[in-house]
């Protein structure tokens, strides 16, 4: 009896919505067959499947073309016309800035570039001026360079957009100032094509789409009429390829067991930045307020949240019209959509995307979320800054540089590269000193004179800066001797950390790197 009972007991608890699913898996996806995605069904993958179809129902109904929602590597559920859609090439706009994005972390992550060099290091053509911004900056859209709609948007006439970008004014503090615009991704791509020395397409190709499983007779990438990858729109791939980005994301830069994107610049890309909290390296968040969004009208700025109510750690590749690729970390969800919108966002409509994700969300049953509506934040919103694309209109010496170009600017003075600074975890020795290691990153075909990192290191806690002199491509361990109170903490402790700073001299201002350091006891 006693056993009859323990056995109906087992087979309820299997019957409760999502029980027996919340373990259900897949691997990464394949690079064969229809999509390459293990099917499962919303039931296995621990969600409702009548609304989730009522969810994507939503979505095609507003003008969505391509729908998919995977979770936990699966696909668990596609558009009524998936079999129609599966295999046509949806234009990305501006979800391919993050692509850029990943063109970069893959660079970072082979030690080929860094987000602390300045772009006159990579891109001698850079005058002075433009040539201290860091590729840091371009990330974070706080180059400070002069914005006007109708130069920045045009994609009709622009004969080249490297020299845009160099020959915009800036009129803010690089770092200062967060203003979304397109010349500066194409300024981006150009240094991490010569960072790499191959073509930012084929780069792409090998390093990251030939290990995820995008063939590249797929996909697209428009190039300018000099034949410059734009980076900034332009990508053209399928809908569950697309999801493949989201999913590599989602498993933290890995594939197969691989690290294809490092920790560092997964940590890094999906940090609030310090002038915009919803965006950190070319990806849209939604993390934290104020969040700032692309010029149109005016430059809109709120303290709240994106999505309020929505989970603070989603974030997305976001292009006009509604092209997403939306991650939920801790849901274990990617979402993808391309289509139109009625409204032209050019990030993504809050109204029936907020509402996409919403009924997504509850679909969920074995770890259910509640997508309610947070209270408003504290404070009023800062006032919108009064331009946009009709003050755009008012300045045709700006805009008509969109088929007339300025002339180079002069070469700005040889820039070093900045130095590389590995995360690591470093034993302090018995009289108190510490190893760290430095590493100077290689040459590349075309670069400056500047041939090795000339610099001094600074850590937190030490007495003095210690100076090297390491080779393109060479890595260094350089002494440090702690002061006396932080060795005996470091000798007490687990672990502490603390902040290097290597500068790499120059005869333009030098390149720095700030970096963080792990000291323990040594055993």
């Amino acid at each position: 009896m006693l056993v009859a009972l323990l056995l109906a007991a087992i087979a309820a608890i299997a019957l409760l919505p999502g029980a027996a699913s919340a373990a259900t898996r897949c691997a990464e996806p394949q690079a064969t067959g229809p999509s390459g995605w293990e099917r499962v069904s919303p039931q296995d993958a621990g969600m409702n499947g009548a609304r989730l179809e009522a969810a994507l129902d939503y979505g095609t109904a507003n003008l969505g073309f391509a729908l998919r929602v995977y979770r936990r590597g699966c696909l668990v559920a596609s558009d009524r016309l998936a079999a129609v859609n599966q295999d046509l090439r949806f234009e990305s706009w501006s979800l391919a800035k993050s692509v850029t994005a990943l063109l970069f972390g893959r660079a970072m992550t082979l030690g080929l570039v860094s987000p602390d060099d300045p772009v006159g290091s990579l891109v001698p053509r850079a005058g002075r001026e433009h040539g201290s911004i860091t590729l840091g900056e371009l990330l974070t859209m706080t180059s400070g360079l002069r914005w006007n709609g109708l130069r920045d948007y045009n994609i009709f006439t622009m004969p080249d957009r490297v020299r845009d970008a160099l020959t915009l004014d800036i009129v803010h503090e690089p770092g200062s100032y967060y203003e979304y615009s397109q010349s500066g991704v194409s300024l981006l791509v150009e240094a991490i094509r010569r960072a790499t020395g191959a073509d930012p397409v084929a780069f792409i190709q090998r390093e990251l789409f030939d290990r995820i499983g995008i063939p590249r007779s797929q996909w697209n990438w428009n190039r300018d009429p000099r034949g410059q990858v734009v980076g900034f729109m332009g990508v053209q791939m399928r809908p569950d390829d697309y999801g493949r980005l989201g999913e590599l994301m989602r498993r933290d830069g890995r594939w197969r067991g691989e690290r294809l994107l490092s920790r560092r610049f997964m940590h890094q890309a999906l940090r609030p930045s310090a002038r915009n909290g919803c965006y950190g390296w070319l990806i849209w968040l939604n993390a934290s307020g104020p969040c700032i969004g692309p010029t149109i009208t005016d430059r809109p700025e709120t303290n709240r949240r994106q999505f309020p109510g929505l989970p603070h750690d989603m974030y997305r590749f976001s292009g006009l019209l509604g092209q997403i690729v939306t991650v939920f970390p801790s849901q274990e969800l990617v979402v993808v959509r391309t289509g139109v919108d009625t409204l032209l966002s050019f990030s993504g409509g809050e109204g029936w995307e907020r509402e996409l994700y919403r009924r997504i969300l509850l679909a969920i049953t074995d770890d259910p979320v509640d997508p309610s509506d947070e209270p408003p934040a504290a404070g009023p919103d800062p006032p919108n800054a009064d331009y946009g694309f009709q003050t755009a209109l008012l300045e045709p010496d700006q805009y008509l540089k969109g088929v007339v170009q300025d002339p180079w600017p002069p070469t700005g003075p040889p820039r070093t590269r900045a130095a590389i600074v590995p995360d690591q975890s470093r034993p302090v020795r018995r009289d108190g000193s510490v190893r760290i290691a430095i590493e100077c990153p290689p040459q590349f075909p075309g670069a400056p004179a500047v041939r090795r990192c000339d610099g001094r290191a600074r850590l937190a806690g030490a007495r003095r800066p210690a100076g090297y002199r390491i080779a393109g491509g060479r890595r260094a361990l350089i002494a440090l001797e702690l002061r006396p109170a932080l060795a005996r903490r470091a000798g007490a402790a687990r672990t502490l950390t603390r902040e290097l700073t290597a500068r790499n001299r120059d005869g333009a201002g030098g390149a720095t790197t700030t970096e963080r350091i792990h000291l323990h006891a040594r055993g």
